[in-house]
């Protein structure tokens, strides 16, 4: 039952830590909680700004169809989209399904059934893909290393490069979907052109149920600006070709912008990231150059400063994260695109790891009839709200940290302060109590004086050892006063007989008087022996103890109490050659070894002798008193060296006198000497022996 009271106090001690700890965890929480909540205010104020934004540039172009058609010159039959999904160059046009719409043609009668081909062109992550689309009944896939392509089925593509140069390539579909890429001269052939110089295009061609496709990729950034090409579909079989511009002369442009528009909208985006307008084909009409967001950069100037930005870096990174991301920004975008094609203002918000996040708004540009003429995109950069909310964080984390460090803080002064009062009364409590196990004072200094609970347990602990106190004093000064009250009439009772003796009395009176004698004379003993145990303690502080040999000491001391014990017992001593020197009183140690021979001659087996013992023990010497006879009980062999304590269980003439105080005395001079007394039976069973244990002094 006690243990399981421990364990629960224990639980309740453990469930009030956690208590605390939850208590002050929930600061920060509840900042968290607030910054979060004050987050989506200023991001509905965010949407609901930038759809008034977009509203008003979308009202800019109203009924603007010039801005959002292409124009006579610049009239191109090849139109280009931004893609919404990846594009694998693999020659298939499974990529391409959802640009069908957008593909031109080639030659543009309705219905041909020669030569013929289709184009296809987007634009995604700085690269152009098309997808050309060959009719030719009977392909010609023949291999080979070739200088002219006269007989070769092959697709010819020109653009203008960015140092307004025509770059020509030639592409000659192969078996297994390769396609043979060649860099040709203006008259198409490759004689001096560096075979080793690649051509900065990817190809790859699948064949198809009226002929083959090729799909190809190449950047941007060996286009020029106006993004200018053209392609070119030539027969071997035939020896015809097919070109989609239809003469020498002229281009595809690919860049599709309006200047005028894009003038309107720089003087617009002066407070969002990105604006950009498309036309109803989704083509790209106008943008502004999207301001790039300032990286944060490590400073160089000390390691606090780099500390901290990488702090701020991880807890922007973590922002960025909690407002989600919403898949690939161009996906999202493209179906914004297709929202408000419809006529529906949409909004959406993305989060990206590479930086930043944006909130997009796609609104309608109508006409004046209603109809959807074009559509206006604005991007707005997120990061002042995270960076705000970043502050607001970091504010709430450092004076919820420094709230409960400083909490913290006064809890472990507390705790140590009431610990350091606790120990101090222990170590005062512990000192009360000398070696003997006696009280050395009456009362508790530490504590008393305070009003707490400690105060009020050093108070209870004082009153506690005085009353102790008090009862020591009077058992230590019973047997003197014990002996001085009885001696009185005792004397008395002494002189009543020895005046009976002087009158003639007959022999039976005269036993009756022995009698009384002899039980007046073991009170008187018993009188002496309490007393002297009782002064004991008080004489042995005023000893000094001396460098003895013990073995010395011990010989004569056997040999003088084995003529005085007479020729019924034998007193042997068996000591050691070498000098036994310890620190010592030698009428005290010869006092403790008188009570152990009285000991010995009470229980010893007669004809047996008693030995004294001198042995060594690693750093102390003990003297034993060995005796052949009745076994003692080791359980309760502690309880014999207290005081008023013996194992005799009837009274003899010969110890009649006894009081359990015998060894008692001897564990008291032990004690003083720095030793102990011991007990043990005999290892053959024999006897006992009590030893008493004393230092060596290394000299």
């Amino acid at each position: 039952m006690a243990e399981f009271r421990r364990r629960k106090r224990g639980f309740k001690l453990l469930l009030q830590a956690l208590s605390l700890l939850v208590v002050m965890g929930t600061v920060p929480w509840l900042g968290y909680q607030f910054i979060s909540e004050a987050k989506q205010f200023l991001d509905s104020g965010q949407l609901i700004s930038q759809e008034q934004f977009g509203r008003s540039v979308a009202n800019t172009f109203y009924n603007e169809k010039e801005s959002l058609s292409l124009s006579p010159i610049a009239g191109a039959p090849l139109p280009k989209t931004y893609l919404a999904t990846p594009i694998i160059v693999d020659g298939s046009k499974q990529d391409w399904q959802d640009q069908s719409y957008r593909r031109a043609h080639f030659p543009k009668r309705n219905s041909y059934d020669g030569l013929g081909f289709s184009i296809a062109v987007g634009e995604r992550n700085g690269s152009i893909y098309g997808l050309v689309e060959v009719r030719d009944l009977d392909p010609d896939y023949d291999a080979g290393v070739m200088h002219t392509f006269d007989s070769r089925d092959h697709v010819r593509l020109e653009w203008i490069n960015q140092f307004d140069e025509i770059e020509r390539v030639v592409l000659v579909p192969q078996q297994d979907g390769f396609v043979a890429i060649f860099r040709v001269e203006a008259n198409w052939r490759r004689d001096s052109i560096d075979p080793f110089q690649a051509a900065p295009i990817t190809a790859l061609m699948m064949p198809s149920r009226e002929g083959y496709t090729i799909e190809i990729k190449i950047d941007h950034t060996h286009l020029n600006k106006k993004q200018q090409l053209r392609f070119s579909v030539y027969d071997g079989t035939t020896k015809s070709g097919l070109s989609s511009i239809g003469s020498a002369k002229g281009f595809h442009t690919l860049n599709t912008s309006s200047s005028a528009a894009n003038g309107l909208l720089e003087r617009l985006a002066k407070s969002v990231s990105y604006i950009a307008l498309y036309d109803m084909n989704f083509q790209l009409r106008a943008h502004t150059q999207s301001k790039s967001r300032p990286l944060a950069q490590l400073s160089r100037t000390a390691v606090w400063n780099n500390l901290v930005s990488f702090v701020d870096e991880v807890m922007m990174l973590l922002l960025q994260m909690s407002i989600g991301i919403a898949g690939d920004e161009l996906e999202t975008q493209g179906e914004l695109l297709i929202a408000a094609g419809r006529g529906n203002l949409a909004q959406a918000r993305w989060s990206l790891l590479s930086g930043g996040g944006f909130l997009a708004t796609a609104a309608p540009v109508l006409s004046e009839d209603g109809s959807v003429i074009g559509i206006v995109l604005v991007k707005q950069s997120t990061d002042q709200i995270l960076k705000l909310q970043l502050r607001s964080l970091q504010n709430i984390v450092f004076l919820g940290v420094v709230g409960i460090l400083l909490a913290l803080s006064i809890v472990f002064f507390l705790f140590w302060r009431l610990a350091y009062r606790v120990r101090k009364l222990r170590i005062e409590t512990a000192n009360m109590v000398n070696d003997e196990g006696r009280l050395v004072t009456n009362k508790i200094v530490s504590q008393v004086d305070r009003d707490d609970s400690i105060g009020d347990l050093a108070r209870s602990f004082s009153d506690v050892v005085f009353k102790l106190h008090d009862q020591q004093s009077f058992m230590s000064t019973m047997p003197r006063t014990l002996s001085h009250e009885i001696k009185n009439p005792l004397n008395a009772i002494s002189t009543s007989l020895e005046n009976i003796s002087d009158y003639p009395l007959d022999d039976e009176i005269k036993g009756y008087i022995d009698i009384a004698k002899r039980g007046l004379h073991k009170i008187e003993l018993i009188l002496l022996k309490l007393s002297s145990a009782a002064n004991l303690e008080l004489a042995l502080t005023n000893d000094e103890l001396e460098p003895l040999d013990v073995n010395h000491f011990l010989t004569l001391y056997c040999q003088h109490q084995h003529q005085m014990a007479g020729p019924n017992v034998a007193i042997e001593y068996v000591g050691t050659k070498k000098t036994a020197m310890v620190q010592a009183v030698d009428y005290r140690l010869e006092q403790a070894l008188d009570k152990l021979l009285d000991n010995a001659k009470d229980f010893y087996r007669q004809g047996t002798p008693i030995i004294v013992r001198l042995s060594a023990d690693k750093f102390d010497w003990i003297i034993g008193v060995e005796n052949q006879g009745e076994q003692i009980n080791l359980d309760e062999a502690g309880q014999l060296f207290q005081s008023m304590v013996t194992s005799r269980t009837q009274a003899t003439e010969a110890g009649a006198g006894h009081f359990g105080l015998g060894l008692y005395v001897v564990q008291t001079i032990a004690q003083f000497h720095k030793g102990a007394a011991e007990v043990v039976n005999l290892a053959d069973g024999s006897g006992v022996c009590f030893s008493i244990r004393l230092p060596v002094q290394f000299i």
